[in-house]
């Protein structure tokens, strides 16, 4: 990777978090890495969570990031017309030119790279690089899933090769806009029906704070759903945002841990003992106990309590680790 990216981009760095991101988080880390060292500062959530009740037909809306996130960094969408995959092209190399680096908010169906390459349609944010061998995608985001595994991936793409590339995700899943509304930490609104759609570096103006429970409440909130409506299917429609509870948990953890590790700090690496490792640990375990209610619903059978006693046991660890967190692991705000 360094070859193709002299001194822009850390790739060791970025890949040692690879199995702590979501694709969305891969992205914005990668995006800041191309100028900020010490990019797991800006990208810590920290503990982080603010869950949306009853938008958008009783669905929840995940805020995984501090509200200001994407106006900080001065991030916005953008998009080509409908099929105009030309003016597509030349508006990322155009930012490419400018910044550098352009975010494509792009459909795994579509990405050679993706386990769901025509397989599935999911939402897949990923960065293009003005590396010196050409565009260059550049996407540490890596996981295991019921397709298979996705692995951390760096190429150089030919300028023809690249809209295919930039085509968003269809616009019939609610599930999947609303995340894409909220992924930056604020509402930015569904997406528009851009065929292609990319950020570029621009005054983010003014954004809606998202308002809901937070924190440990947050949690405890999903428990109480479960609980309620545990023997519906459709209770699992976001399974994936629930996932990526603990994916930004597990980034806390090790963020946390090298932060201690660097500076000898005993308190941090105590908090992280106590904390931060359990907390991380035991959300990992939350995707396999949804799936396995799923497949008991979907074969006829009652699923377990296990999704809602895990949810309400991890709303009291999400509170303990709160009222200890070190001033050092929160999310830097400026």
């Amino acid at each position: 990777m360094s070859d193709l990216l002299p001194g822009t981009i850390d790739w060791e760095s970025l890949t040692s978090f690879s199995d702590t991101f979501t694709c969305y988080s891969a992205a914005i880390a990668t995006w800041v890495a191309w100028s900020e060292e010490d990019w797991p500062r800006v990208v810590n959530p920290g503990l982080w969570l603010t869950l949306q009740t009853d938008v958008l037909g009783g669905l929840f809306g995940f805020v995984h990031f501090p509200p200001g996130l994407g106006a900080k960094l001065g991030l916005v969408r953008a998009g080509g017309e409908p099929a105009d995959a030309g003016r597509a092209v030349a508006g990322v190399l155009d930012e490419l030119g400018r910044n550098g680096r352009v975010i494509v908010a792009g459909d795994g169906f579509n990405l050679p790279w993706h386990v769901a390459f025509q397989r599935r349609h999911v939402p897949h944010w990923f960065v293009l690089a003005d590396a010196p061998a050409g565009p260059t995608v550049v996407d540490p985001f890596a996981c295991r899933n019921e397709l298979g595994t996705q692995v951390a991936f760096s190429e150089p793409i030919a300028n023809d090769r690249l809209a295919p590339l930039l085509v968003a995700l269809p616009h019939d899943d609610p599930v999947a806009l609303l995340r894409e509304a909220l992924a930056l930490g604020d509402d930015a609104g569904p997406p528009d029906q851009s065929r292609y759609q990319w950020f570029i570096r621009a005054d983010a103006g003014d954004r809606r704070t998202p308002a809901g429970v937070s924190g440990a409440d947050a949690v405890a909130r999903l428990a109480t759903h479960f609980r309620e409506h545990g023997q519906e299917p459709a209770a699992y429609a976001q399974t994936d945002d629930i996932w990526s509870i603990a994916r930004h948990r597990a980034f806390l953890c090790r963020h946390a841990q090298a932060l201690a590790d660097r500076r000898a700090d005993e308190e941090g690496r105590l908090w992280v003992e106590q904390h931060a490792a359990p907390l991380a640990k035991r959300w990992s375990h939350m995707a396999p106990l949804m799936m396995q209610a799923t497949l008991a619903l979907s074969a006829g059978r009652t699923a377990s309590a296990s999704v809602p006693d895990t949810l309400a046991e991890l709303a009291e660890r999400e509170r303990m680790a709160a009222r200890t967190l070190p001033a050092a692991f929160y999310p830097a705000r400026n």
